[in-house]
């Protein structure tokens, strides 16, 4: 059974999502004929009226976008590590 707190953590990351991952989290709910509503501000949905089985895909593409999210910013201050170990090389060869 999921709890409240779960579906108000995913509540609170969908705020970090892309475009294209709403857009999947909106195809999620389509297929699974959950109820949501639509205005010209966006598609909205109750997530404590989400079923158990639609709220863990949900929970399961979150998880997924959140693992995506945190292995770029890691390859970025991995790249930017680099570029800093070369720019401090150059810089002590131009010195020498």
């Amino acid at each position: 059974m999921v709890n409240y707190a779960e579906r108000a953590l995913f509540a609170e990351r969908l705020g970090q999502l892309s475009k294209s991952e709403y857009e999947e989290v909106f195809r999620i709910l389509k297929r699974a004929n959950e109820q949501w509503s639509e205005n010209s501000n966006g598609i909205f949905f109750d997530i404590n009226a989400v079923s158990a089985a639609t709220f863990e895909k949900l929970q399961f593409f979150m998880n997924f976008c959140m693992k995506n999210r945190s292995d770029q910013d890691e390859r970025l201050k991995a790249i930017e590590a680099l570029k800093a170990a070369a720019d401090t090389e150059e810089a002590a060869a131009a010195m020498a």
